[in-house]
């Protein structure tokens, strides 16, 4: 896998790195397999061995700031010292840190998967490109507890106790038609929950291509990219973006 897979260094400087992760690679190694060979961070961790050690909030996981699903592919910052990466963190809890996603969908799917509420908002593809704010809490679901399932206010209360207490936000907008099939959406994020972008956009009624866990079309490849990043700079405090080109 190291032999094929390649990361793409999109932004050096001496504070931190944003990498573009292919899908197929893990972002970092699991807890109880801390030096599985083949991760992001360990092909990053050949070149810049300082990431390493940054021990951020799981020692295992060096300076990554966010993990991307091991399908999911694209921008990734990490931070090349510990003092960054604090401040890179708090940039996040304060919802300063913006990651938007590009997802693709080639059908409308209903009804929703066991374990989902009834959607409370406006059809992403029936706003025109207007952008619709998609909330809820989350829960963990089914076995080994692999999947997540949307929480709302009005959950039962032994739902809602299941629940980390965080409610949160993507921000979807209908981008188009890619060809006659697909779907195009923007998805927007300051805070991010496992799944989030995928189980808010099947619960749409708009599962990722590829994303067969969440009712989705089977594809080669999940329907699902980073491309690009927002934060103020650690160091200057001034508005930095790094943006792939589509």
């Amino acid at each position: 896998m190291e032999d094929v897979l390649h990361v793409a260094l999109i932004h050096e400087e001496p504070d931190f790195l944003v990498v573009d992760k292919p899908s197929g690679l893990p972002t970092v190694p699991l807890k109880d397999d801390p030096k599985e060979k083949a991760t992001l961070l360990s092909l990053v961790g050949r070149m810049y061995p300082e990431v390493l050690s940054v021990e951020g909030a799981n020692a295992w996981e060096g300076g990554v700031l966010h993990r991307l699903d091991t399908a999911t592919s694209g921008l990734v910052v990490i931070a090349r010292n510990r003092e960054v990466y604090a401040s890179l963190q708090a940039i996040g809890k304060a919802e300063l840190f913006l990651k938007e996603y590009q997802a693709q969908s080639s059908h409308h799917q209903e009804p929703l998967l066991p374990g989902f509420p009834p959607y409370p908002y406006e059809d992403p593809v029936a706003c025109g490109g207007r952008e619709v704010s998609v909330g809820s809490l989350f829960r963990r679901y089914g076995e080994n507890r692999s999947q997540v399932r949307p929480v709302v206010a009005d959950s039962p209360k032994h739902l809602l106790d299941k629940t980390s207490g965080t409610w949160y936000l993507t921000r979807v907008g209908y981008s188009g038609r890619e060809d006659k099939d697909a779907h195009l959406f923007t998805c927007r994020l300051t805070s991010g929950f496992r799944h989030q972008v995928r189980v808010h956009m099947a619960w749409s009624g708009w599962p990722l291509d590829g994303d067969t866990v969440y009712q989705g079309k089977a594809a080669d490849r999940l329907g699902l990219r980073a491309v690009a990043v927002e934060f103020p700079h650690p160091t200057t405090g001034r508005p930095f973006e790094i943006r792939l080109e589509q």
